[in-house]
């Protein structure tokens, strides 16, 4: 499967009958997968995930849905869904640091109404960056990736990222059945935590110059630092209006892209392996041959720095931590 595809439609609701209970006419645009499936998640469930934060003070706490309530529903008191995969197996932790909270800003969304993909490439983005000591800017971001969108008919499903010329990350999961079911409301419970969703916004006029108080100094709002529920919003542009051009990188972004691409490109190609072990084969019977590129979900398992770069340092010489598997999806 390509990065371009991901599970939807029958094959990712075949085992959830869709209950759309939801009333809200301002929730009209949201397409029926979205409104229809419920958590499956409950408080005695043994496989159920409530790390959010790092170790400390509990600063935000995790709640179910009421029935009715949907991952794209509003939430009260600063409350917002997530994913349990985010935490559970990608590592995002709370509060949402600067480029989490600018990428979903920008893209003008809540974080649940990206697809997992996306949230995964957004975390391996910066573990790679940090690693090649590359600045893991916004703009360099949305460089590499673009903008795909689920519509169904005239509503909007999730939101996806996928590479636009250079590939450099795999998939974190091919085929995205069980994450849609599996989710919570994140509440902040603290002043720390419920500020960490907001900042000083500077405000304009509608000739777009700043507004100036008396003193000549610039006008700001404390305003949300992105959607915290699913929002329209994001479709008022086009998907290309989102994206950095290559003539709005800065020389240093430029310079960052082409490391990125060297480390990717230096990967030895490896035999695809059946999920029997077996060497796959190509139309003409010989060893199928692909390029590697960063295993999203190996990286994402790591638990330190320290397992990050060792991963990351041996893709020149050690095929098998990215070997690439072939398997039959149904």
């Amino acid at each position: 499967m390509s990065d371009t595809e991901e599970a939807t439609g029958s094959q990712a609701t075949s085992k959830h009958k869709l209950v759309d209970t939801i009333t809200d006419l301002e929730l009209a645009w949201v397409a029926p997968e979205s409104r229809g499936i419920a958590s499956t998640i409950t408080a005695q469930d043994p496989r159920f995930f409530t790390i959010v934060e790092g170790v400390g003070p509990v600063n935000w706490e995790v709640h179910m849905p009421a029935e009715g309530e949907r991952i794209c529903s509003p939430y009260t008191e600063g409350g917002f869904t997530m994913y349990e995969m985010a935490f559970k197996e990608m590592g995002f932790r709370l509060p949402f640091n600067n480029l989490e909270a600018e990428i979903f800003g920008r893209l003008k969304v809540a974080p649940s109404q990206l697809h997992p993909n996306s949230l995964a490439f957004i975390r391996a983005y910066q573990i790679l960056c940090r690693y090649l000591e590359v600045e893991a800017t916004v703009s360099l971001f949305f460089y590499i990736f673009k903008i795909q969108r689920q519509k169904v008919g005239d509503q909007q499903g999730w939101i996806s990222l996928k590479h636009q010329s250079s590939k450099i990350f795999k998939m974190f999961v091919e085929s995205a059945r069980g994450f849609k079911e599996r989710y919570y409301v994140v509440k902040p419970v603290t002043e720390f935590a419920l500020n960490s969703l907001y900042m000083d916004r500077p405000v304009f006029l509608e000739d777009g110059s700043p507004q100036l108080d008396e003193e000549g100094e610039q006008v700001t709002e404390w305003s949300l630092r992105f959607p915290l529920s699913w929002s329209s919003e994001h479709f008022l542009l086009r998907t290309n209006e989102y994206l950095t051009a290559g003539e709005d990188l800065s020389p240093a972004e430029m310079a960052g892209f082409e490391k990125l691409k060297v480390y990717v490109d230096g990967f030895k190609p490896c035999k695809v392996i059946t999920s029997l072990g077996d060497v796959a084969l190509d139309k003409h019977g010989k060893p199928r041959i692909e390029p590697r590129f960063v295993n999203t979900r190996l990286l994402l398992s790591c638990k330190t720095v320290s397992a990050e770069d060792t991963l990351l340092g041996i893709h020149f010489n050690s095929c098998p931590f990215f070997t690439l598997f072939y398997i039959q999806h149904f």
